[in-house]
């Protein structure tokens, strides 16, 4: 690859940003002395900056610029320009893109949340019309978007992805691990030996009665769809690239399309169909970066970014971790997790992990045996922002619950220690708290009930048996932390993962106490569940799950009634439609004192539907 000057390969991106800093997150093809420019109306601003980089191949370079206002804080209200110079005092832009802007508000008064875009699904990326709702109006732009899982598939992707992918690696000279991955040699990962094959490459269950693999299967990767399943770290980089940036695309555009002459029959018109929607992503991909270049972007992981049902339970944990390329496979996500999205959550317990992987980079190979071990002992994906009201983002998927009764049985979503940690957290005097879970507390009843028969006839891989409610201890200890007196006034969960939306509010049973606790769930940015089989559950639910039926008393939530808010009836077709799914983003909308003062969806085509908060 022939690189004649400086540019932006993905970016930039506001990362953490609050009253005394601005975490700006760009990757570029030079290593330079990169420099930030902030202004307002009022002329440029004096500020201090830190530029860390990251060298994750021969012609690419993630950078992360700390800046901070020389007095204490940025201005309240204020727009804060912000643009990317060079050595050469140059400015550097995507897209044509010279000039980006944040704000700090004194509080929240909206954010912005959503989960789970998988680039070649036929819908349409719910940031067209975010980026339109940032476009219209700075004084009301979101304070954040949260990013609350799934910001990349690892395991379900198409064959132009991979194509894409490797061809990216190749131009960028990206590294990648040169791990030991047992009777997996390099050149079998290479796309031309391995598309849609690559379920062949990993190990099978071992010492398994012939009812268990007839009943519960021998694949180890639990994944429905993993044929072309990401293995090698550098594919890591390049999807997290491919996904986020429009820049990288024109790199490889024409081998993707060639491509499809190396595969055939029935293959041929799935690649040509997922290549198909892969361009509609493409047209839809500056949005996207227009948005996260002028929102503050919050982010955590759900299973997709590793891979599907991650350590659902002892059993899977076993079988996965037990074998090399599998346990380096979860390990290379972790490591580009933390590259991409958790280094700007939080930059300053990311830097230990930074660090390393800085050391490492200066060898072209990030493969260590010991980093490895640093990585799975790391304890802080988890965080929170200490806003008004403050934000706690939760790790669902690192600190679960083991099963103590059948290594089959679904791990709860946080063990004890950790649910004490958001105790305390949540017990702290203040009137409201967002707390964002990647999967729902408070689910569809009448969903969980099926996955609770799936889980006793042991298939709980077949319907992903994770919810709250699934494993009882830490059921329990959530209930009773939610519904207690020092709670605060209003606690807001916003989640994912489910791929429809919804809005549900709890309030304890025979109190006159007013406490809520809001349960805002939207699903996916660009992916959807079977419409006709959701407005089955939807119906089933209400019938049978209404605030005062009987059969509340027998699930875990019994002390609380819940309410289940359907969207506006007012010109929508959606009358009386507690479930939707269509791609949107969720637009909560906050009053004076950090309670939820309206929630609604924003579509990819700029439409808003909104929740009735009132009726249920």
């Amino acid at each position: 690859m022939l690189i004649t000057s400086p540019s932006i390969l993905c970016g930039p991106f506001l990362r953490l940003v609050d009253k005394e800093q601005a975490n700006i997150w760009f990757v570029t093809n030079q290593q330079q002395d990169y420099q930030i420019k902030v202004s307002t109306t009022g002329g440029e601003l004096a500020i201090q900056q830190a530029l860390d980089t990251v060298q994750i191949g021969e012609h690419c370079f993630v950078n992360m610029v700390n800046v901070r206002p020389m007095g204490a804080e940025w201005s309240y209200a204020v727009e804060h320009n912000y643009l990317i110079i060079d050595n050469s005092q140059t400015i550097i832009s995507p897209s044509g893109n010279d000039v980006f802007s944040f704000k700090v508000n004194e509080q929240i008064s909206s954010v912005i949340q959503g989960s789970c875009r998988k680039p070649d699904h036929p819908s349409v990326d719910a940031f067209n019309g975010i980026a339109e709702q940032v476009k219209s109006n700075f004084t009301t732009r979101a304070d954040y978007l949260l990013m609350t899982g799934d910001q990349i598939y690892a395991d379900d992707v198409s064959a132009p992805m991979l194509v894409a992918a490797q061809t990216l690696s190749k131009k960028l000279g990206l590294y990648s691990a040169e791990h030991e991955l047992g009777n997996v040699s390099k050149q079998q990962l290479d796309w031309r030996y391995s598309l849609n094959t690559r379920s062949q490459l990993f190990p099978k269950k071992e010492k398994q009665s012939r009812w268990a693999n007839f009943w519960h299967g021998d694949d180890i990767i639990s994944s429905r769809f993993h044929d072309n399943h990401l293995i090698g770290l550098d594919e890591f980089f390049a999807v997290y690239l491919l996904t986020w940036s429009s820049t990288v695309w024109n790199m490889v555009k024409e081998e993707v399309t060639l491509a499809e002459k190396k595969v055939h029959g029935e293959l041929r018109s799935a690649y040509r169909k997922d290549w198909i929607a892969l361009q509609g992503f493409i047209e839809t991909l500056p949005d996207f970066e227009f948005t996260l270049g002028n929102v503050p972007t919050l982010m955590i992981f759900d299973d997709h970014d590793v891979t599907d049902d991650w350590n659902l339970s002892v059993d899977w944990e076993e079988h996965v971790y037990g074998h090399l390329i599998t346990r380096q496979m979860i390990r290379d996500a972790l490591l580009s997790y933390t590259v991409f999205q958790g280094w700007g959550n939080n930059p300053d317990n990311h830097q230990p992990l930074i660090s390393q992987i800085k050391q490492l980079s200066m060898t072209e190979d990030f493969a260590d045996n010991n980093f490895t071990e640093t990585l799975y002992d790391f304890n802080d994906w988890h965080y929170q922002i200490n806003s008004t009201p403050k934000i706690v983002v939760l790790d669902t998927r690192t600190h679960r619950w083991r099963s103590e009764t059948s290594a089959k049985n679904p791990s709860g979503l946080m063990d004890f220690k950790h649910l004490e940690e958001l105790e305390r957290q949540l017990f702290e005097p203040q009137v409201a708290m967002l707390i964002v879970s990647p999967a729902p507390v408070f689910g569809v009843k009448a969903i969980e009930v099926v996955q609770k028969i799936c889980a006793l006839l042991g298939k709980e891989l077949l319907v992903d048996v994770e919810n709250w409610m699934a494993h009882q201890g830490s059921a329990k200890k959530l209930m009773n932390m939610l519904r207690h007196d020092s709670a605060p006034d209003e606690v807001i969960i916003m989640s994912g993962d489910v791929h429809y939306s919804f809005c549900f509010s709890a309030q304890r049973r025979f109190s006159s106490d007013t406490d809520r606790i809001w349960q805002l769930t939207c699903s996916g940015f660009k992916n959807q569940f079977p419409p006709g089989l959701l407005k089955f559950f939807d119906y089933i639910d209400r019938f049978l799950y209404s605030p005062h039926s009987l059969l509340n008393v027998f699930t875990k939530r019994r002390k609380l009634e819940i309410e289940h808010h359907p969207l506006k009836a007012e010109a929508t077709r959606f009358k009386q439609r507690n479930l939707h799914t269509q791609s949107a983003a969720g637009l909560v909308e906050l009053d004076s004192e950090g309670k939820l003062k309206g929630y609604s969806l924003i579509t990819s085509d700029n439409h808003q539907l909104f929740f009735d908060l009132e009726e249920s």
